[in-house]
């Protein structure tokens, strides 16, 4: 008890550096918790589904003759479930799911609301993913043409007042019914959705299985104990007994099984996630509390020299080594208790605003694992040994009659496992603001870049409100505005052109060539609201959309392909003027070709690309505001005709370049988490030498005073004071230029279009540490130069 209440004096005693010492070991412990938490978020995707490690995403890769490596796709032909659930005795299970377009109408009153996430999918759905039921029965709940299982925020939006089961709900003139109303999915899921409907009404479902058309998700439920290796090697040897065809012309054509648990961070097919990003939030987060735990024990060993000289009298009077060991431990204990508890409730306080800054709705869902609280007592066991145990063996090594006299060998607290620390801190920072001053600039690389159409200020509204008919209207009402430019509209956003279609022609350099191409169905006019250019032929016009309309068999429709498209069959732009392909069914001539333009990531390569007149279906529309028009004006003018058209719609829309930024959604969360958590680390690290710089001074105010008196000035006082330490950050930016350039060299590889690797970041990162540095030791530097000598050396 004695011992507590000591440590309690010498606490308070020795206010300015407990605060410093607890305040930046719960910052780092704050950070550390928040960045966990995002990293466990990763890690728990689709893991809340009982049977997740049994449950498998089936995918489909294909590579063609031609290409270098294989296309991954989330979607598998029909034939896929039912026919692999009667090959394969070691599937229990298999179910299909299909998107419902784009979105749906669902009535609510007199007011018909967008909704989007509505898919189709088999019977036994629920067989192979156990979704938590709310109310109904999911064993039955899809066994009907006309039956739907809403999610419970659905369901609470348009059954508020009642029980929603057995209830009709409207979607796009249609009566169903529902059935199940099942708890809202979790943010991490890959397999989102807002309400299931039956597939059996789907004429698509009521011919022969296809492996022609690939469009369902598949999910395989495998029995218990199954090997998943042999499994896949059998699946390999059927689909080449089942695509035989293909496989001789040269193609490979592979369906995968891939855990669910795994999707997130590992597929090329599906997966949202990225495994780099999160080994990099790993390797932060322990690198914030190493730095965080190295300053508390740099600033407790530095603290536990000056009171070197109390130790020594206890030790003069008869304290034993063991009882100053104990002192030492129940001070850091505290010390350390104290940080752990604010960083906690810190990281509890913070986790909303950074789940906002992020964009990821997060909790602390890993305080529910016991592991957690065993990390939380070996860490704090741990630091308080390094911080306290450690510096108190130390101190109580040296001789009373020398500390008593002033005679301390470390009085310059020279001690080099200081220095090492201090040098591990900043080389930390230092690496820390290299990357992010290089993710900063690739993120502006990527947002500026030309990327072969213009896609600013682009106003997208949902085609499946507008219809064709709507939309000629709105084309026709808005022409006259002057704040717009244009207005088109294509199947899917640019930033979602589709693949899965094959282009043949056997007018091209070989005979009968066939390649896998992306394709996209436009409006004529698509090209000038996007300006594309055009290096030979022309773009779409009405007589085009005419002829989209005859549906009779000897058909003819005009073709647009890029100039990659061109190459790989092997004419120039001109010589393909002209030229008749066909693209799953649709023959024509092909009348422009394009300038190459890259609709997806720029962690992709641009591909082969066809676009062809479409009229009976357009899931996005596309109005082009001016330039230098007023963007507010624009938008309420294009509401107020939208509002005319569709009087009970509820106006929605986006612009086109929000579809481009959450092409780096993972980019941007890795740009801010180390935005933020470099500078934590910088400041941490300050903190640290600001106390420890301090101190050095305090130690050597004698020397500096008989320098001054000898004649020193301040300024190479001020110098003598702050070499040592700027020394030390100096050699932890030379570690750091290795490290730095390792890492960024790696990470750049992940996008086929990327900044180069520039000297002036290193330079740059150095000096902006180097300068924070000096300004951090220099007020302390200049005040003890500026000391009164007299006052220093009155006791000499």
């Amino acid at each position: 008890m004695n011992n507590l209440k000591l440590a309690i004096r010498n606490i308070r005693k020795n206010r300015g550096f407990s605060i410093i010492n607890i305040a930046s070991l719960a910052l780092g412990i704050t950070c550390f918790l928040l960045l966990l938490a995002y990293v466990y978020h990763e890690l728990s995707y689709d893991r809340f589904l009982a049977n997740s490690d049994r449950v498998s995403l089936v995918t489909s890769s294909v590579k063609s003759p031609e290409d270098a490596d294989y296309t991954y796709w989330q979607v598998t032909p029909t034939a896929v479930a039912p026919i692999f659930a009667k090959e394969f005795p070691e599937i229990e299970k298999a179910v299909r799911m299909y998107t419902y377009n784009n979105a749906a109408l669902i009535e609510n009153g007199s007011e018909s609301i967008k909704e989007s996430g509505l898919k189709y999918v088999d019977e036994d759905f629920f067989k192979v993913l156990d979704y938590q039921v709310v109310s109904g029965n999911t064993n039955s709940a899809l066994s009907n043409p006309n039956d739907i299982v809403l999610t419970e925020k659905l369901a609470k939006k348009y059954f508020a007042n009642g029980n929603p089961i057995g209830k009709t709900i409207m979607i796009d003139k249609k009566p169903w019914t529902v059935t199940a109303v099942i708890a809202d999915l979790p943010t991490y899921t890959e397999n989102y959705f807002s309400a299931l409907l039956s597939n059996k009404g789907l004429s698509r479902y009521q011919v022969e299985p296809q492996w022609g058309s690939a469009n369902d998700i598949t999910f395989v439920l495998l029995k218990e104990h199954v090997n998943q290796i042999v499994l896949q090697e059998k699946i390999d040897a059927f689909m080449k007994q089942q695509l035989k065809e293909q496989y001789d012309a040269g193609y490979q054509i592979k369906i995968n099984l891939e855990n669910i648990q795994t999707v997130h961070l590992h597929s090329k097919a599906a997966g949202s996630g990225n495994l780099l990003y999160l080994y990099i939030f790993g390797f932060l987060a322990a690198a914030l509390l190493l730095i965080s735990a190295v300053n508390f024990t740099n600033l407790s060993l530095s603290h536990a020299t000056e009171r070197a000289k109390e130790i020594a009298v206890r030790k003069v009077i008869g304290a034993h080594k063991n009882g100053i060991f104990n002192q030492f431990i129940i001070e850091g204990g505290l010390m350390v208790g104290t940080a752990l508890i604010l960083g906690i409730l810190l990281a509890w306080l913070l986790l909303p605003v950074f789940s906002v800054y992020l964009g990821v709705p997060m909790k602390l869902e890993i305080w529910s694992n016991p592991y957690f609280y065993l990390a939380v007592f070996v860490f704090y066991i741990v630091l308080n040994f390094m911080a306290s145990g450690w510096p108190a063996w130390v101190i109580a090594q040296f001789k009373p009659i020398n500390v008593i006299k002033g005679q301390l060998k470390s009085n310059k607290a020279k001690f080099p496992i200081a220095k090492i620390l201090i040098t591990i801190q900043y080389c930390i920072s230092i690496f820390l603001v290299i990357c992010t001053l290089f993710a900063y600039r690739q993120m502006q690389f990527i947002q500026t870049m030309d990327t072969g159409l213009n896609r600013s200020q682009i106003v997208v509204l949902d085609g499946d409100v507008l219809k064709t008919k709507g939309l000629e209207t709105l084309k026709n009402e808005l022409r006259n505005q002057r704040s717009i430019k244009g207005v088109s509209a294509s199947y899917d956003s640019p930033v979602n052109v589709q693949g899965g279609y094959s282009l043949e022609t056997s007018q091209g350099k070989k005979p009968n060539f066939s390649m896998d191409i992306t394709a996209l169905p436009i409006e004529k006019d698509f090209l000038s609201v996007f300006e594309i250019p055009i290096l030979a032929g022309e773009g779409l016009n009405e007589t085009d959309i005419i002829k989209a309309r005859d549906t009779s068999a000897n058909r003819s429709v005009g073709i647009i392909i890029n100039k990659m498209a061109a190459e790989k069959i092997g004419w120039t732009p001109e010589e393909a003027i002209g030229k008749t392909v066909n693209i799953n069914g649709r023959i024509g001539p092909i009348k422009a070709v394009v300038d190459n333009f890259n609709f997806a990531s720029l962690k992709e390569e641009v591909r082969p690309v066809a676009l062809f007149p479409e009229y009976s279906y357009f899931g996005n529309v596309f109005i082009k505001i001016n330039a230098g028009a007023n963007t507010t004006q624009a938008l309420q003018d294009i509401e107020s005709t939208f509002s005319r058209i569709l009087p009970n719609t509820t106006f929605n829309y986006h612009f086109l370049d929000e579809d481009y930024a959450a092409l780096y959604k993972q980019e941007q969360q890795t740009t801010k988490i180390m935005q933020l958590f470099a500078l934590v680390t910088v400041v941490i690290a300050c903190i640290g030498l600001f106390a420890i710089s301090a101190y050095a001074a305090q130690q050597r105010i004698k020397e500096i005073g008989i320098r001054k008196v000898l004649g020193a000035s301040v300024g190479k006082l001020v110098t003598l004071l702050t070499s040592d330490f700027l020394k030390l950050v100096l050699l932890a930016f030379i570690i750091a230029i290795p490290l730095g350039y390792w890492a960024m060299d790696k990470w750049l590889t992940n996008f086929v279009y990327h900044i180069q690797i520039e000297w002036w970041i290193f330079l740059a990162a150095g000096l902006i540490t180097m300068v924070i540095s000096f300004m951090t030791i220099g007020g302390q530097a200049f005040k003890a130069a500026r000391a009164n000598p007299v006052d220093s050396l009155r006791d000499e």
